[in-house]
């Protein structure tokens, strides 16, 4: 994959698995997979699978030196992994607007990564999370916001 997401966005994207208060099969299946297709090291691995087994709080997560490109990124899986169990929640929408804010994306681009998301999902077999293009993804997200760079 081109883009390596730093750890800390999977912090974020378990907060945001969790806002409803349970986290699927799917969506720790998911989870786990995008941290692997995005290159994190066998230990940070653990630690998003971990994520997957007790609640996460968003006031954990810390966007630190991310990129616009990343932060970006990471608010268009979370999008995704909102709608992952077919309901998106009230709580899971608050969450992530407070996501969006931590992350410092605008809502227009916000509204776009979300849209590109979904673009995704409706492929065929894009609902499944072992089947989730996440190259596909950010093609589409280039598509719709060329303005922005990888770095």
């Amino acid at each position: 994959m081109a883009l390596i997401l730093p750890p800390q966005a999977f912090v974020a994207l378990a907060a945001v698995a969790w806002a409803d208060g349970r986290l699927t099969r799917s969506e720790a299946t998911a989870l786990v997979d995008a941290a692997r297709k995005h290159g994190l090291s066998a230990e940070d691995l653990a630690a998003v699978a971990q994520s997957t087994t007790a609640p996460v709080a968003i006031d954990a997560f810390d966007p630190g030196a991310m990129t616009k490109w990343q932060r970006v990124v990471t608010y268009a899986l979370a999008s995704w992994l909102a709608r992952l169990d077919g309901v998106q929640s009230k709580s899971e929408s608050d969450l992530l607007g407070r996501l969006g804010d931590r992350l410092g994306v605008e809502a227009a681009l916000r509204e776009r990564a979300a849209g590109a998301a979904f673009d995704i999902a409706v492929l065929p077999e894009g609902g499944r999370p072992d089947r989730y293009d996440f190259e596909k993804l950010l093609a589409r997200l280039h598509e719709k916001m060329p303005q922005l760079t990888q770095s």
